[in-house]
């Protein structure tokens, strides 16, 4: 036996301890876009590491089979790593692809597609080239940033990925330049008439979050203040402060959310000043985005992004659509021309209440929303015989029911198509529509998130023969 494995051997039998450091070789990187790496049988999560990269990483927090580390050497480093800046984006968790290149970022979020449906028996599921985005940074076109207290300072920041640490942040690599200038701005004045943090632990304070949502094609912009109360004799002079610093704001709102909730946003948008929306513009269609709505937040994709979804419904005109998850309507609006009729679902109160507007103000007359449980909504339809012969489902990272599933496979469309944000929960969801009678033929990964993890793909549904 060597000195060196002795050594190693008597360093494992001292108790592993916060703040130690470990010698790692990474294997591949985990689906949240950090390294993977073993140590004493306990699986490593690496912030930081590269797949084939040895570094030295110090230990964050150590659970019964994971640890959590992050690099602070790199020892032996994968020829596609990114140094400089980009790369503290990486090991700060905030932008965490952000130390490889763009091509292989694209390359990981498809072969980890590729691989998700080979586990789950799907390898006879076409896989399309994944597509890139225009912009790569600077192209989120809204921000939502937690506020809490660091050292007897207002901050915003971010929760450290696995450890839930809060990280005060200084600015945003993947956001555009004049939504960080307001969040900073917005920050600055509440530091400056001393206003109160959000403390989750005691469920005090005033300021929870600050949402600035910016519009892609006409520029206005949107601040909105999450707030634990709904009232503050200083909300005037913060109001004022906000409009005379930024002058490319139209609209300042307040969302009253008291509750001890992970939940972001409350039920009421309150109108301090100017408009409580913004608008947008696609193909000709007009649309009227609230605080809580839903809409594509990089600008570059959105026109993408649509164009797929409806280039994969390959819609008739005797097509009736129904848009699941609709948020304010993009989808069903842009393609109601092509259509008989279009019916949008949404949970959401606020989108469902945009898209109706959105419907009227571009006079479009055969499209109905429906504000609900998506699952019951739609259960509702197939209960009723109300057939739908596309149906489009885009939704939340959790994905769908297996209410959804049985209600959409009784209605017989011709054809489904799936929008996901989570490649996990689209496959486990594509094996519950296999066992209805749906296929999926193929999946497109689209990329809205560059320099993360996050992935968006669309997968095409057919009956089976």
């Amino acid at each position: 036996m060597t000195n060196r494995v002795i050594k190693e051997l008597n360093m494992r039998q001292v108790k592993m301890k916060k703040d130690d450091i470990l010698d790692l070789k990474i294997d591949s990187l985990s689906p949240e876009g950090g390294g993977l790496a073993k140590y004493d049988d306990k699986t490593v999560f690496v912030r930081d590491a590269l797949p084939g990269e040895e570094v030295k990483a110090k230990v964050l927090s150590i659970h019964k089979n994971t640890i959590d580390t992050k690099s602070v050497d790199i020892i032996k480093a994968n020829p596609a790593r990114v140094y400089g800046s980009d790369e503290k984006w990486a090991n700060d968790g905030y932008a965490r692809l952000a130390n490889l290149k763009y091509d292989q970022q694209l390359k990981f979020k498809e072969d980890r597609i590729k691989k998700l449906l080979n586990k789950y028996g799907f390898k006879e599921v076409k896989v399309n080239k994944i597509l890139p985005s225009p912009l790569t940074k600077g192209y989120r076109n809204e921000i939502v940033l937690p506020v809490r207290e660091v050292k007897g300072q207002l901050e915003v920041g971010f929760f450290e990925p696995r450890t839930g640490r809060f990280i005060p942040l200084n600015k945003s690599i993947i956001t555009n330049e004049a939504v960080v200038t307001a969040v900073y701005a917005v920050r600055d004045i509440l530091r400056k008439l001393k206003v109160p943090a959000y403390d989750p632990n005691t469920n005090s304070g005033f300021i929870r979050d600050i949402d600035v949502r910016r519009s892609q094609g006409k520029k206005g912009m949107i601040v909105t203040l999450i707030t634990h109360e709904n009232d503050r004799v200083d909300l005037p002079e913060i109001v004022g402060l906000i409009t005379e610093k930024l002058h490319n704001v139209n609209g300042v709102v307040l969302n009253y959310n008291p509750h001890k909730t992970d939940e972001i946003f409350g039920k009421s948008n309150i109108p301090l000043w100017g408009n409580d929306y913004v608008e947008d513009e696609l193909d000709g269609i007009q649309f009227k985005i609230s605080p809580k709505s839903y809409f594509q937040a990089n600008g570059s994709q959105l026109k993408p992004i649509t164009d797929l979804a409806l280039s994969l419904l390959d819609l008739k005109d005797t097509d009736k659509l129904i848009d699941a998850f609709c948020g304010v309507g993009t989808v069903g609006l842009l393609a109601a021309k092509k259509v008989a009729a279009v019916r949008g679902i949404d949970a959401e109160r606020v989108s469902i209440q945009d898209a109706r507007e959105n419907a009227d103000t571009n006079k479009i007359d055969n499209a109905t929303y429906y504000n609900g449980s998506v699952e019951q909504v739609l259960s509702r339809f197939a209960k009723n015989d109300e057939k739908g012969t596309v149906i489009m489902a885009t939704p939340p990272a959790k994905g769908l029911s297996h209410g959804f599933v049985d209600a959409a496979a009784k209605m017989h469309p011709r054809r489904i198509v799936y929008g996901s944000t989570n490649p996990d929960t689209m496959v486990r969801d594509l094996a519950c529509f296999k066992k209805k009678g749906y296929t999926c033929t193929e999946i497109t990964p689209i990329d809205t998130a560059p320099q993360t993890p996050e992935v968006k793909c669309f997968g095409v549904l057919v009956p089976e023969d």
